[in-house]
């Protein structure tokens, strides 16, 4: 597979216009980028639209982006409904629901009509890379690209290599991610899950298992989450955190906590109860908190105000550590 230059990453490809695919699309158009996206949906290309112009006009209002970012966007933005007009793209990113089946249906089709250089990028969050490689024609440019909400705002990426992923894709990725603003992780390994997520789904397991054996209520635990590990989290990670606080006490602790964690392989209680009664968060206003449709609105603008603020909050602080 050719590498591609530098200056050939001028359109992105992207299937799928959910909520993180419009995030993608904003975050791609914001860095001067084309995107080509095709969606089944035909009520997608009107709803991202609204997406990225208000996305668009929050990094301008905050002067992350220059004007020219939103002025010529319309132009750099094509919806279409045959994936034979993703051709021409060298990179796409496939961010449909993650469901193994689907992703392996589409892929199918792809490869039909997309040349053998194109390199094909899942946001997939938890389906390993090497088993979306199964069975491709040209397994070597499958690659991952987990992305994070709000997807424009973030600096999140992780980059997965599968087993037979090549140097060229994860090379094309990694910079593609660069030009998106992002702080790329590539993952040596392909394993379930990757990194962000093992380590969010455990504290999520032990913070059901806290709650489901009486220790503290939900509240109690998101406060002591918040105000300790949150505290510190956005600037430094659990290794540099045992650096600045001393390691050899993590050391003796982790000896005698560890065998008391959970290590539930099954679905903790509260959380099948919640789905099956139909939460689903914010966007329905049942959760694991009571909301009203004020107070959901002001939950999402909190949390993009926040991000906006953290992110150049951390940006500030790194810059004396470089």
């Amino acid at each position: 597979m050719n590498n591609p230059t530098n200056d050939s990453i001028e359109k992105v490809g992207l299937i799928g216009l959910g909520l993180m695919g419009q995030g993608i699309a904003s975050s791609l158009i914001a860095n001067s980028l084309q995107v080509v996206a095709y969606s089944r949906n035909g009520a997608r290309g009107k709803e991202a639209r609204r997406h990225i112009d208000e996305a668009l006009k929050q990094l301008l209002q905050r002067e992350v982006i220059p004007h020219s970012a939103v002025s010529d966007w319309q132009s750099r933005f094509t919806f279409v409904r045959s994936l034979e007009d993703l051709k021409d793209c060298p990179v796409i990113i496939e961010t449909i629901v993650e469901t193994l089946s689907l992703k392996l249906d589409i892929y199918d089709e792809l490869e039909l009509v997309v040349p053998a250089r194109t390199v094909i990028a899942s946001n997939t969050s938890s389906i390993p890379i090497s088993q979306l490689q199964h069975g491709r024609k040209h397994p070597e440019r499958f690659i991952g690209m987990h992305w994070s909400e709000p997807a424009e705002i973030t600096r999140y990426l992780e980059i997965i290599r599968g087993k037979q992923t090549s140097d060229q894709a994860v090379d094309l990725i990694h910079q593609l991610g660069v030009l998106c603003g992002k702080e790329p992780s590539v993952l040596n390994v392909d394993i379930q899950g990757f990194v962000s997520n093992r380590l969010m789904y455990a504290m999520m397991r032990e913070a059901c298992h806290l709650v489901e054996t009486g220790v503290a209520d939900i509240e109690t635990v998101d406060r002591s989450f918040r105000n300790d590990i949150g505290w510190w989290a956005t600037i430094a990670g659990p290794f540099r955190w045992m650096d600045l606080t001393g390691i050899q006490v993590y050391a003796t602790v982790m000896e005698t906590l560890f065998p008391e964690l959970s290590n539930s392989k099954s679905l903790p209680k509260m959380m099948k109860e919640k789905v099956e009664s139909g939460a689903e968060g914010i966007s329905n206003r049942k959760g694991f908190y009571s909301y009203t449709k004020s107070s959901a609105r002001e939950w999402e603008k909190v949390w993009l105000d926040f991000t906006h603020e953290l992110r150049k909050l951390v940006e500030k602080y790194e810059k004396r550590v470089e």
